[in-house]
């Protein structure tokens, strides 16, 4: 994202980043609510496959139709990887890199075991094509968001906040066998409570990339 539209008035894209929240809020809570109403059968709704991580493979989606719906068909091909990303994330939350292979794409047991050429070589190469997009989105995503943050606009602090939660979700993922590894006990509450934050901020890194990609492609400016 380092095309540098001309900027609408601040107030304008205040006002459209805030709409832009308050409906992916409002798709969470739209999903959490037919889950706990139709299929959560009492169980929580932060569950895999619940209301919550539905929700984020939405959002992932959604964030790349955004992308190609706000940014000029000219820098699709420069800047595939940001729906590229988005996708991948999105697959990521529907467990695809484990649904069709004996572990996951990324996992070297995967490689090292019996599985069969074939998958080896088409895992091998989604998870080849998974780490370029990644990097590619670092490298890109660095050097244009420092200029654009120099240049005073807003969508790198939606990108920031975004790696935030990224780093912290995987912190708290699993935070009380983790401890444990390390002789560190915790209370069956407050490993809920890391579980319910880790699920939250999960679902709300969607909404900071559909944010940056219409601050940036809005001219939103801080």
């Amino acid at each position: 994202m380092n095309h540098q539209p001309d900027a609408p008035p601040a107030s304008d894209s205040a006002v459209s980043l805030m709409r832009a929240f308050l409906l992916c809020s409002a798709l969470i809570a739209v999903f959490i609510a037919v889950d706990l109403a139709f299929f959560a059968d009492g169980k929580s709704f932060k569950r895999e496959g619940g209301g919550l991580e539905n929700a984020s493979a939405v959002l992932y989606v959604v964030a790349a139709v955004v992308f190609f719906v706000t940014a000029p068909a000219r820098v699709w091909p420069r800047l595939f990887h940001v729906p590229a990303l988005m996708v991948l994330f999105a697959m990521r939350e529907m467990d695809f890199d484990k649904a069709f292979t004996p572990a996951g794409v990324l996992s070297l047991r995967l490689y090292s075991g019996d599985a069969p050429l074939t998958t080896k070589l088409i895992a091998g190469a989604v998870a080849v094509f998974a780490v370029y997009v990644i990097l590619r989105n670092v490298w890109f995503g660095v050097r244009s968001g420092w200029q654009a943050l120099l240049a005073g606009r807003l969508w790198p602090w939606f990108a920031i906040l975004a790696g935030a939660l990224v780093v912290a979700t995987k912190s708290v993922d699993g935070l009380g066998r983790k401890l444990l590894d390390v002789g560190i006990v915790i209370s069956d509450d407050l490993d809920a409570a890391a579980s319910l934050w880790e699920e939250v901020g999960e679902v709300f890194i969607p909404v900071c990339a559909i944010l940056a990609i219409l601050a940036c492609w809005r001219g939103a400016r801080a």
